[in-house]
């Protein structure tokens, strides 16, 4: 950061000193100009050495942590760079191109540090249970099979019981009551709850909404008995974990979705720079 800052003061002295003794105006052209292109072109070049630092992480040259904020703070050095190189001037197709495509890639790497320097800490303080991204889906299926084990234990089997049978036998009204009962909260684990706690649920799950899902509790309450309420309570907060489980997923997606943006138009970046450089020497 220091290097960059005083890098930056001293490219701005000489450019304001180049710009206001230049009988033209900057030039890219120029030598001072050509020299800005070069030192802004081998900072975007070093910048880009991140991903082949990554690829070989054997290598012993500086740690991950070294390379990455020498990739954020020297690509940052780039920008006046680049600028003071084109005079602030958008020349050409080619240039603009290539201006535009720089842009998207600076503002896009500070998307990126902002969601590396939030999210993570975002999701440590908001998750009721933290679990690496991989183990997501495990943990779902655990859950599920826990949540299962629960109602079974309750309602003795997760599939319909023999209902006529039972009050053939002689059941009386209490019993069917309770078997009633039973089936309500079986039926309602099978048909709501248990989809949910799958991995791969839907966003239409009226679980999804933290408020609707309390509503929903609410009223499965009503037709359950109150000894059996307990099983209930504990689905809900099977619930709430599924919740946050699927919310740090998503956290995890945004975390990594700009690299999908930032990684192609750096190497599409690089390849404009190239072809820049080549028209210039020969245009």
């Amino acid at each position: 950061m220091l290097l960059t800052v005083c890098a930056t003061a001293l490219a701005t002295t000489l450019y304001v000193a180049y710009a206001n003794t230049a009988p033209h105006g900057p030039q890219g052209g120029s030598w001072q100009g050509m020299l800005f292109g070069v030192i802004g072109s081998a900072l975007m070049i070093f910048a880009g050495l991140l991903a082949g630092r990554k690829k070989v992480p054997r290598w012993r040259i500086g740690t991950a942590r070294f390379w990455l904020k020498a990739h954020l703070w020297l690509g940052l050095l780039s920008v006046p760079m680049i600028l003071f190189h084109a005079g602030f001037r958008w020349g050409g197709l080619l240039e603009q191109l290539l201006l535009g495509v720089f842009a998207v890639v600076i503002l896009s790497g500070l998307v990126g540090v902002a969601f590396q320097q939030y999210l993570p800490r975002h999701i440590k303080e908001t998750a009721s249970r933290e679990a690496m991204f991989e183990q997501i889906p495990h943990v779902c299926t655990v859950l599920r099979a826990t949540a299962d084990e629960r109602v079974a234990a309750a309602c003795g089997t997760l599939f319909p019981p023999d209902q006529d049978g039972a009050l053939a036998d002689g059941a009386d009204s209490g019993a069917a009551a309770k078997l009633s009962e039973l089936e309500s909260l079986r039926a309602f684990y099978v048909d709501v709850v248990r989809p949910y706690l799958a991995f791969d649920s839907t966003l239409d799950s009226p679980l999804v909404n933290p408020s609707r899902a309390e509503s929903i509790f609410s009223q499965a309450r009503q037709s359950i008995a109150a000894d059996d309420r307990g099983v209930l309570r504990q689905l809900a907060a099977m619930c709430d974990e599924r919740r946050a489980l699927a919310k740090q997923a998503r956290l995890h997606h945004w975390l990594h979705l700009w690299l999908f943006v930032h990684i192609p138009l750096s190497l599409s970046l690089l390849i404009l720079g190239v072809a820049h450089a080549i028209m210039s020497v020969y245009y």
